[in-house]
């Protein structure tokens, strides 16, 4: 009985285990997906809401856009290795929608390049943010955690106004 188990556990760990996905090509699906949520989300708000707040203190629809667009972008210059990579206030002088919206397509855009031409290699290899060494894949799941985390904004924001959001309709 011993053998006969020792037989069946060393079976089922020499099967081939299924093929694993790419890192990179991970991070190029969960790119796609974090752009097609926050774009749609921009987009559904009408130009003249764009300067709207929940509260005083707090940030308009459009600079919560305009924030991620800047952070975004500082960060995929980092995962690129760009050795200065811009301000990540950079768009925080935009107001129109229109600008905002270019500002925003740009980032992913940028975004899209980068991880078009990421290795698995290069996606475990360090770059620098904010003085700090991580690897490539850490930054990239922490600017589409950030997206996702003001893509909560946005949806209070659009439902504060009465519009319901692309991905709740």
């Amino acid at each position: 009985m011993f053998v006969f188990l020792l037989t069946a556990i060393w079976a089922a760990g020499a099967q081939q285990l299924p093929a694993q996905s790419s890192i990179a090509a991970q991070l190029r699906q969960e790119w796609t997906a974090s752009r097609r949520q926050v774009v749609a989300i921009a987009e559904a708000m009408p130009a003249d809401k764009f300067s709207y707040k929940a509260t005083p203190e707090v940030r308009s629809f459009g600079e919560i856009v305009a924030h991620v667009a800047g952070e975004g972008k500082m960060e995929m210059e980092a995962v690129a290795g760009v050795a200065q990579p811009g301000s990540p206030e950079r768009f925080d002088s935009l107001r129109s929608r229109a600008e905002i919206l270019r500002a925003l397509a740009e980032f992913f855009d940028y975004g899209t390049m980068v991880l078009a031409g990421l290795t698995d290699q290069q996606a475990v290899e360090l770059a620098t943010l904010r003085g700090r060494p991580s690897p490539r894949w850490l930054i990239v799941m922490q600017t589409i955690g950030h997206n996702k985390e003001h893509y909560g904004n946005l949806v209070t924001y659009l439902r504060l106004n009465g519009i319901v959001p692309p991905a709740s309709a």
